[in-house]
């Protein structure tokens, strides 16, 4: 029963005892509110997770609080190493079932033929849930392919699928590195400018934070290669304080994102607490955090309105451009965007590849170098050079073509293996939509059910008992780089299934290019000893970045 069902029985309920009791009908209402919404707690934090629930009788942990279930080892963790935790320590045949705040029930697939029923089998029952859509869809756009269900979630992929496909993704890959190579002249210029400083001649490495310059590279490469719009964040960016990942960089959109994805402490308080208070409350309160985001929402919707406007004209004054074959091209020819709301449809679909199009391989990129900059893996490191090194003797090339990056095996073995092990989403929820069943399991409506890659991903079931090492020669033993796991439901990172994300492909052969360019032009090493501490938010990446030591190589 909803609170506002409870309220109107409350209403009625008083209009006739006001007449029976000495009270009066204010004193009445407030009694039987109070009791009313002390059952409804009750019943919600007690009764129904503890004795009630069909999926009480499923294992998981036990050491939970009264009130707040396993919240503390949540709350305390990366996004998704509890889970792996449990999976690892608690027999279970492909359902566990813990406590979130609050003890809300949370039910979670461990095997690869349960996550098939949730991905493919019976994917779209299990929907995003709706307090998802509600808090980070005008971020990433509530009527965009991530938070469409249903037919329109299928109607909206069939019509975007060509901006995504194969053949496409092999005409990009010229612009994906040519970004890369436009990225390292900037750091280039960082490294040389601080070692003209200290006067060392380039003997030292110079302490750099990559994360800023990944962001800046990734959202120039969605704008060009993704909508055909230049947004010339490298371009813009200074040099200087490139150690501090909160320096504005020149580029209003690139800031805005990073008003909104660099979270911390005030940002985690407000998601609990929307878990209780309406979303439209905490937007309203007078914090610096909701004024930031809430200036960063209305940059993103105005950049993204200016861009539409300036491909419609175009596309009216050169209609051969609508042949290009971008998402935002691609949109407007359908036809499916017409009428009252289709702007803001089409808005809401670029703000959702505008985000996670550049977020996510963004943060791949800072765990990339974060590991392969360790002291046990930079053999690894140097091994990945040799081989770029070996495949562009000449230098580093401004251009390159989809077979030329398709030939460095051990980049494509590193990137699946720092891909696996590091996946930028490492938990996504879904909601049961409807009365149904998981390996056998009553679920009732409106079960959350926890997918989580980072957890799956390092499965010793799937992947062995070297599955939290960083190993990239796991990916050798096919040809075409796939790994040694027997289900496409091992793999999470993507996710997998008609709700797979459509955009594997290319961001793959962006990481690729991304990584080879970089690696090819610098050397990275840290000391390992920093403890990380890793945010909460919509990826999961280190808070306040990976600032590295970097120094230019010879090349060859």
């Amino acid at each position: 029963m909803s609170t506002t069902n409870i309220l109107a029985g409350c209403a009625a309920s008083t209009i006739l005892l006001s007449r029976y009791t000495h009270y009066s009908a204010i004193t009445t209402f407030v009694l039987l509110t109070s009791l009313a919404l002390a059952c409804k707690v009750l019943y919600h934090l007690i009764l129904w997770p503890k004795f009630l629930s069909p999926t009480r009788h499923l294992p998981g942990p036990t050491n939970h609080s009264l009130l707040m279930g396993n919240f503390s080892i949540i709350r305390e963790m990366q996004s998704g190493a509890p889970q792996v935790i449990w999976m690892r320590t608690i027999p279970n045949s492909g359902l566990l079932r813990y406590l979130g705040i609050f003890n809300m029930e949370r039910v979670f697939p461990t095997t690869p033929e349960v996550l098939k029923e949730v991905l493919h089998t019976k994917s779209y029952s299990f929907i995003k849930p709706p307090l998802l859509t509600r808090d980070i869809g005008n971020i990433l756009g509530k009527k965009g392919l991530l938070f469409a269900e249903g037919e329109e979630h299928k109607v909206q992929r069939k019509l975007l699928l060509p901006a995504f496909s194969h053949a496409h993704i092999k005409g990009l890959v010229p612009g994906f590195w040519s970004k890369g190579v436009e990225m390292t002249e900037k750091v280039v210029e960082v490294v040389r400018s601080s070692q003209d400083s200290t006067g060392d001649g380039g003997k030292e490495g110079v302490v750099v934070q990559m994360g800023r310059w990944f962001s800046l590279v990734t959202l120039d490469i969605i704008g060009s290669c993704g909508f055909g719009y230049e947004f010339r964040a490298l371009e813009s960016a200074s040099i200087s304080g490139s150690s501090n990942i909160e320096d504005k960089s020149g580029s209003e959109l690139a800031d805005a994102y990073n008003t909104i994805f660099n979270t911390g402490g005030p940002s985690r308080i407000l998601a609990m607490l929307s878990m209780v208070f309406p979303f439209w409350l905490l937007r309203s309160l007078p914090l610096k955090r909701t004024r930031d985001v809430a200036c960063a929402e209305s940059t993103i919707r105005r950049v993204t309105t200016q861009i539409i406007a300036a491909k419609k004209s175009t596309l009216a004054t050169s209609p051969e451009d609508s042949e290009s074959g971008d998402i935002l091209s691609i949109m407007l020819k359908s036809g499916a965007y017409t009428g009252p709301d289709g702007e803001c449809s089409m808005r809401d679909q670029m703000m959702t590849f505008l985000a996670a199009g550049h977020e996510t391989t963004a943060t791949s990129m800072i765990w990339a170098i974060h590991v392969l900059s360790l002291p046990e893996n930079r053999h690894i490191q140097s091994r990945l050079r040799a081989e770029i090194h070996a495949a562009f003797p000449s230098g580093l090339p401004t251009t390159v073509t989809y077979d030329q990056v398709s030939s460095l095996k051990y980049l494509s073995q590193i990137t699946s293996e720092v891909l696996r092990l590091y996946p930028p989403v490492g938990v996504t929820l879904r909601v049961a939509a409807e009365d149904t069943s998981l390996n056998g399991a009553f679920i009732p409506k409106g079960t959350t059910v926890i997918l989580s890659p980072f957890a799956i991903n390092r499965s010793v079931a799937l992947w062995g008992a070297d599955a939290e090492e960083f190993r990239p020669e796991r990916w050798a033993s096919r040809e075409d780089g796939a790994a040694a796991v027997e289900s496409n439901y091992g793999f999470l990172t993507f996710l997998a299934g008609p709700r797979g994300c459509i955009g594997n492909v290319f961001a793959k052969m962006e990481f690729k290019c991304l990584l080879a360019v970089t690696i090819g032009r610098f050397e990275f090493s840290q000391d390992g000893k920093r403890e990380l501490v890793i945010k909460a938010g919509v990826t999961s990446k280190p808070q306040g970045g990976i600032p590295v030591s970097v120094k230019e190589v010879v090349w060859g």
